[in-house]
């Protein structure tokens, strides 16, 4: 059985996954950046129903518009997060994921914000906004 793990430094949230990802992305909006402190995210969306939270006693979130972004209370360990649009996926950040090396991107989304000096040579599609998903029943 396919199974994927995650947690924060701390271990105060920890998910198991029993399928793959239905998505893998990086993500250039000004948003994303500033929720991670980072020039982009990379994410995984999984399906909610195959997610299991192990722990989350020190899971905190952020609710601002449609997207709910969760972190790790303890250090700040960015989690994942969850949009109105998507309301069947939890998108993780790829970093919050054990096994990093299973996740490569295979899109960017919000393109047109990506910061003029952050070269990213790769033959990846690339979205003005984002791309669309099925949404699962």
């Amino acid at each position: 059985m396919i199974s994927h793990r995650g947690h924060c430094r701390c271990g105060g949230v920890v998910i198991s996954v029993q399928a793959e990802p239905e998505i893998s992305v990086y993500c250039h909006c000004d948003d994303c950046c500033r929720s991670s402190g980072a020039p982009v995210i990379a994410s995984v969306g999984m399906l909610r129903n195959s997610i299991v939270w192990e722990a989350k006693e020190s899971l905190g979130e952020f609710v601002k518009g449609t997207c709910t972004r969760t972190f790790c209370n303890q250090y700040g360990t960015p989690v994942a997060q969850e949009h109105e649009s998507a309301p069947n996926h939890i998108f993780f950040y790829t970093a919050f994921m054990d096994d990093l090396e299973n996740f490569p991107p295979t899109y960017h989304s919000f393109e047109g914000q990506q910061l003029n000096w952050l070269a990213l040579s790769d033959d990846l599609e690339r979205y003005e906004t984002t791309k669309m998903i099925k949404v699962q029943a």
